[in-house]
């Protein structure tokens, strides 16, 4: 079967990597809504049907369910002339918006302390939405959260040691504290003075020890990006209504089975122990 389809949006970053001139890939694995690729230098592409929309990793198809089956794991992925070939599906990049995945941090920034002033109602909204079994529903040990804030203040070498066990833990592509990690470091881009070079050192430390994949996003949030779930609530959390915040929460724990349940976690708990830190 073969399919031919429009790309209508490509993350910023990928579409520079699809620039840097001749792409080769192989696919690493296959799902209704999402095809994704990575490159021997172990970068990832996405592809993605609209109603995952766009994210750091993703170039937005416009395919439907289903039509990913003209792909299998381990097939080549080309880029010829502004076309993206991968077994029976051609996607034509051409047209194609470039997506931004970072959010305006330095507005957000310079708003902390409305959004910290929500976070009270953000727990009370993220609780009562949480799917089960998510790390939403659990308690974060008092050796955890120490060894966090004493990384916060600069303590880069157990700052590290805590993210390698975090690193990895859980099942899937990305396990669950890795997506915990990732919504520790959009709230370090929120709040820490230096976010980039603290969110480095948490990577450094966790890329090597989960998934391809999982590795992938861990890098994408270490740079400050982040999905466009995460952006609508970010500007919720900023200046909009209780309602839209449940919207955006719930947009948000939608990802996967408890993925963004689990990264909001991470949101939460280091937001709730850090808040009053410069």
């Amino acid at each position: 079967m073969k399919v031919r389809a429009m790309a209508s949006s490509i993350s910023r970053p990928v579409w520079e990597r699809l620039q840097q001139g001749p792409f080769v890939a192989r696919v690493l694995a296959v799902f209704d809504h999402a095809c994704d690729l990575v490159t021997p230098g172990g970068d990832v592409v996405a592809l993605v049907t609209p109603q995952i929309g766009n994210g750091p990793l993703n170039v937005v198809v416009e395919v439907e369910p289903g039509d990913f089956a003209a792909v299998e794991p381990g097939m080549a992925a080309m880029l010829d002339g502004g076309r993206l070939q991968v077994g029976g599906l051609e996607v034509i990049l051409e047209g194609a918006v470039v997506w931004e995945p970072c959010p305006d941090w330095s507005a957000l920034r310079a708003r902390r302390a409305s959004i910290v002033s929500r976070l009270p109602l953000l727990w009370t909204i993220a609780l009562r939405h949480a799917p089960a079994n998510s790390l939403l529903e659990l308690a974060v040990g008092r050796d955890a959260i120490s060894s966090y804030i004493a990384g916060w203040e600069g303590d880069i070498a157990r700052l590290q040691e805590w993210a390698a066990q975090l690193a990895g833990l859980g099942s899937g592509l990305t396990p669950a504290g890795d997506d915990f990690l990732t919504g520790v470091m959009l709230w370090v881009w929120l709040a820490h003075p230096t976010p980039r070079s603290l969110c480095r050192a948490l990577v450094e430390a966790a890329a090597p020890r989960t998934t391809t994949l999982s590795a992938a996003f861990l890098r994408a949030a270490a740079e400050g990006e982040c999905s466009a779930a995460w952006h609508v609530l970010l500007a919720a959390l900023n200046e909009g209504t209780e309602v839209e915040i449940t919207a955006a929460v719930q947009d948000v724990l939608a990802h996967g089975a408890t993925s963004g349940a689990d990264a909001l976690a991470g949101f939460l708990w280091i937001g709730s122990q850090t808040k009053t830190r410069p």
